[in-house]
């Protein structure tokens, strides 16, 4: 799986070392949000198409959330910039959650 993203391998490798099994491919947009928004579910973002992984903080959700909501991947309306996202459920042994994103160019 060498060089494939963490949404096209379906598994990934967080900052602090915790492996993750995707649950759910290519969230629509509605869930992200949802998601977004409970704290009990940690946001990572995954930027340059995956190559570089990063946590959200709380203080950024917001703006993040904003961004996704405007350029989410293959939305009927154009994208406001090149960068698009795709939103990924993914799912640890113990039954955690994580919601991570991927950024497109």
């Amino acid at each position: 799986m060498a060089g494939l993203s963490p949404g096209s391998a379906g598994e990934l490798t967080d900052p602090d070392g915790r492996t993750w099994q995707v649950r759910r491919r290519k969230l629509d947009p509605r869930t992200v949000r949802s998601l977004m928004r409970r704290r009990d579910v940690p946001v990572l973002l995954g930027e340059s198409g995956g190559s570089d992984l990063r946590w959200v903080i709380d203080e950024d959700r917001g703006a993040l959330s904003e961004l996704v909501r405007r350029n989410y991947a293959f939305m009927a309306e154009s994208a406001a910039s090149d960068i698009v996202y795709m939103g990924y459920e993914f799912g640890d042994e113990a039954g955690q959650r994580l919601l991570y994103i991927e950024e497109w160019c």
